[in-house]
């Protein structure tokens, strides 16, 4: 049988060397071999880094802006009802401007992301109001009954401090591509 084979591709061979015309181009075959080392990742997910650092930012943004206030206060001041008036309009704008922040996030691309954001919208919401209400009563009515309602607002407008869940684990950044993310998102740095 080889022999036979032998003496075929010699007749081809002998057969187009003399006939003067160029034998035909031998067929390639071009072989890419796989790759198995990984490709290195590219990196976090940008729309993860941006939801990331809305929701980061809305509520450290927040619990900042309380600090630094607080901070400029004098101690030892009488709280007096104008006092009090212009602080808890000042504190219904920190949260609201968090829950404005929050509100125009995108949809997350966080599994339970949007359960987490919507806690916290309903926490400075009611701060907010609160804050709000608390205000209005005093514009009302200077009596001690507005008083203590007011009081009872500023201590409301502390609840998102006090009550917010750590972040990262209420978000169940758990795994690397999210951590990958977090570490990407600034606003996710521990507050100073």
């Amino acid at each position: 049988m080889k022999t036979k084979l032998l003496l075929i591709a010699l007749t081809l061979f002998v057969t187009t060397a003399c006939s003067g015309e160029p034998p035909a181009a031998p067929a390639t075959v071009t072989v890419t071999p796989s790759s198995s080392a990984p490709k290195p990742p590219a990196g976090p997910d940008a729309k993860t880094v941006a939801w990331l650092d809305g929701v980061c930012g809305a509520v450290y943004g927040y619990m900042k802006a309380s600090s630094d206030y607080a901070t400029k206060q004098r101690s030892g001041t009488e709280v007096t009802r104008g006092a009090l008036k212009e602080e808890l309009g000042i504190r219904a704008g920190f949260a609201g401007k968090a829950v404005d922040d929050l509100a125009a996030l995108p949809p997350s691309p966080i599994p339970g992301g949007d359960t987490v954001r919507k806690s916290l919208v309903d926490q400075y919401t009611a701060a907010r109001d609160a804050a709000a209400a608390g205000k209005q009563r005093l514009e009302k009515s200077g009596n001690e009954a507005a008083m203590d309602a007011a009081i009872k607002a500023m201590d409301a407008t502390q609840k998102p401090i006090t009550e917010t869940p750590d972040l990262m684990p209420a978000l169940k950044i758990d795994t690397q591509e999210l951590m990958a993310a977090a570490a990407e998102a600034k606003k996710c740095a521990a507050p100073s």
